[in-house]
C-alpha cells in the first residue's frame, strides 16, 4: 500500500493564506476601533449632555427668581448699527440719561465695578450704564477683553439678586447675590455666589480664578439674548469634548417670574 507524500503548504500558498488571514484581522481591528471609539464618543456626550443640562437648571432657576439683573458686555441698542461695550441695566427713575445713551447719577456716569473673587472691593475697571430695555432682541450679547490681575481673557458678565428661599423667621424672600460669567477664552462657564450683605455693592465678581465656582467646561458657545418686552432670556449653550469632538447644544427661553426685573423703572 503507497503512503501519501505530506508536503505541506507551498510558498505561493503560504503567502496567500497569510495574506488573507492580514486583511481579517485588519477588518476586524478596525471593527473593533470603530466601536471603542463610537462607544467612547457616547459615553463622552451623555457626559457633557448632563453637565450642559445641569448648568442650564442652575440658570434657569436663578434668572427665573432675579429680582435684579446687570449684564456687562459688548451689545447691540436698538436703531444702531454698533455694539457698545458697558454695563447694562434697568435705569432708576432718578436717573438722568445722556445723548451718547449712557445714564447719570450724582453729577458722571454710574459705574460697576469689575473685580477678581479674592479682592471683591479691589476693582477698578468702570464702564458707562445703558438701559437695559433698549437692548436688540435678534443679537445675542458679546464677550467683552477683560484683565483681572495678569490675565486678559473675553468674557461676558451677568450679575443677578435672585430670591433663593424664604427666611425661617419673618417669611420673607432670603436674596442671593449672583455673578454669572462666561470665560469665552478658556471656555468655561463659573457662578459666583454670595449674600447680597456682602455682595459689595453693584460690583460684578469675577470668579475664574475659583474653581470651586465652574458651573460648566469646554464651553464651545454660550449666545444670550435679552427680551425686555417678553421679559425673558433666550440661552444657547454648546458643550464639544476636544478629544472625541462630542458635542451637545441645549437652546431655551426662561422666563422670568418677575414682571418688572426688565423694565425701566417709573418715577
Amino acid at each position: 500500500m503507497k503512503k501519501t507524500e505530506n508536503k505541506g503548504f507551498t510558498f505561493i500558498e503560504l503567502v496567500l493564506y497569510i495574506g488573507i488571514l492580514s486583511v481579517f484581522m485588519v477588518a476586524v481591528t478596525t471593527l473593533i476601533g470603530s466601536v471603542v471609539a463610537s462607544n467612547r464618543k457616547m459615553t463622552s456626550r451623555k457626559k457633557i449632555q448632563t453637565q450642559a443640562e445641569e448648568a442650564y437648571d442652575t440658570m434657569s432657576d436663578m434668572l427665573m427668581a432675579a429680582t435684579d439683573v446687570k449684564i456687562y458686555a459688548k451689545a447691540k441698542r436698538v436703531g444702531e448699527t454698533s455694539s457698545k461695550e458697558g454695563v447694562y441695566l434697568v435705569p432708576d427713575a432718578s436717573d438722568l440719561r445722556q445723548d451718547d445713551g449712557s445714564y447719570k447719577e450724582g453729577g458722571g456716569n454710574k459705574t460697576v465695578q469689575v473685580a477678581p473673587s479674592s479682592n471683591p472691593a479691589s476693582g477698578s475697571n468702570k464702564r458707562p450704564c445703558y438701559n437695559i430695555g433698549e437692548l436688540d432682541k435678534d443679537v445675542a450679547l458679546s464677550t467683552v477683553s477683560t484683565t483681572v490681575g495678569s490675565k486678559t481673557a473675553d468674557k461676558l458678565y451677568i450679575k443677578l439678586n435672585y430670591a433663593s428661599g424664604l427666611d425661617s423667621t419673618t417669611g420673607d424672600s432670603e436674596i442671593t447675590s449672583c455673578t454669572l460669567l462666561y470665560d469665552k477664552t478658556n471656555k468655561k462657564l463659573y457662578a459666583y455666589r454670595m449674600k447680597a450683605s456682602n455682595s459689595g455693592g453693584g460690583s460684578f465678581i469675577d470668579s475664574s480664578n475659583d474653581e470651586a465656582c465652574l458651573l460648566a467646561k469646554n464651553v464651545e458657545q454660550f449666545d444670550v439674548k435679552v427680551n425686555p418686552d417678553e421679559d425673558s432670556f433666550a440661552i444657547t449653550m454648546k458643550l464639544q469634548d476636544a478629544q472625541t469632538a462630542a458635542s451637545y447644544t441645549v437652546d431655551g427661553v426662561v422666563s422670568l417670574r418677575n414682571s418688572n426685573v426688565l423694565k425701566a423703572h417709573s418715577n
